[in-house]
């Protein structure tokens, strides 16, 4: 089910729940897309809950290594999932471009294959756009489509953190449904739910370091990618910030904060997206999922001990 019959609100308001950050499986040799993997992850975390209403599965972003992506790849992940999810949770299109016309190209082809939004950066190749830069790369994206998008404001990727005031200009633009707001500062999320939550999903990407705070704030949602092979976690917390349960909150972020930061930083990892993004392969892989054996550089293997190391936080996070 794509967005062509529903309106705006009605596309902001089913953007809410597990926000699920899509990894791409590929092949033994990291060379192709594992499309029946695709197809086989796609539908696991659809019967385990994430579904219209509960979640959002997003394909191409960062660490789904659109970065990485060609396009005739970036047009089969879109394909594959639209297909396997067939209308029973929102599908959105991480459009990891660096510049705007390589986005409107993007974003035109998921909208024609049926996608329910776009997630996008700000222009990233040159760090610290100016903002009306930043205005202008997302009101070509709205004039030369009808697709809904939300905002991804990530510092580390574009080398700038979208300031309210710049957030609060671009709600100008109609087309633009929500904000995927990473900053890891609470006061700055503060003032972004504060001005904006009445006009977009506001959806963090800490909160498990945040929860239920972040939701008491005005978020309907959060990101995980945890939840590729851990459905039922990530809706737990969902819940228990949408029950404000701060005392269930306080365990969670007590039994997993070890594992958040080996995460983060890793055991001799350096803590760089991709870094995160290869710590997130292989948990699938040792929870069972099909993710491919090899990463796709700049994806790095983790050596034996940091397998070992990370199996064991998983089992103290109560992951496995």
């Amino acid at each position: 089910m794509g967005n062509a019959k529903q309106t705006l609100e009605e596309v902001k308001q089913r953007l809410r729940g597990v926000i699920v950050i899509q990894l791409t499986p590929f092949n033994e040799s990291a060379t192709e897309i594992d499309e029946v993997a695709l197809r086989d992850n796609t539908r696991f975390m659809i019967e385990h809950g994430i579904v219209e209403g509960r979640g959002v599965l997003v394909v191409g972003g960062s660490n789904g290594e659109g970065f990485s992506l060609s396009n005739e790849e970036y047009r089969q992940l879109i394909d594959v999932v639209v297909d396997e999810a067939a209308g029973r949770v929102p599908v959105c299109v991480g459009c990891v471009r660096p510049a705007t016309k390589p986005v409107i190209t993007l974003a035109q082809y998921a909208e024609e294959a049926g996608a329910d939004c776009v997630m996008v950066l700000a222009p990233h190749y040159y760090p610290n756009e100016p903002a009306d830069t930043v205005y202008a790369h997302y009101k070509a994206l709205a004039d030369a489509t009808n697709i809904p998008i939300m905002i991804y404001n990530n510092s580390w990727v574009t080398g700038q953190d979208l300031s309210v005031d710049l957030l609060r200009r671009l709600a100008e633009i109609d087309q633009i449904v929500a904000v995927k707001e990473c900053t890891p500062y609470f006061y700055k999320l503060r003032e972004v739910a504060m001005h904006l939550a009445d006009r977009f999903a506001i959806l963090p990407c800490l909160t498990e370091y945040t929860m239920p705070f972040d939701y008491q704030l005005g978020a309907v949602g959060f990101i995980s990618v945890i939840a590729n092979f851990k459905p039922e976690y990530a809706l737990e917390i969902h819940d228990v910030c949408l029950a404000n349960d701060v005392e269930r909150a306080h365990e969670i972020y007590a039994q997993s904060r070890a594992l958040n930061v080996f995460i983060e930083t890793g055991m001799g990892g350096d803590g760089s997206p991709a870094w995160e993004t290869s710590v997130c392969k292989e948990m699938c892989r040792i929870a069972g999922r099909p993710m491919g054996k090899v990463e796709r550089p700049p994806l790095v293997q983790l050596s034996e001990d940091q397998r070992r190391e990370l199996r064991r936080l998983m089992v103290e996070a109560g992951l496995l």
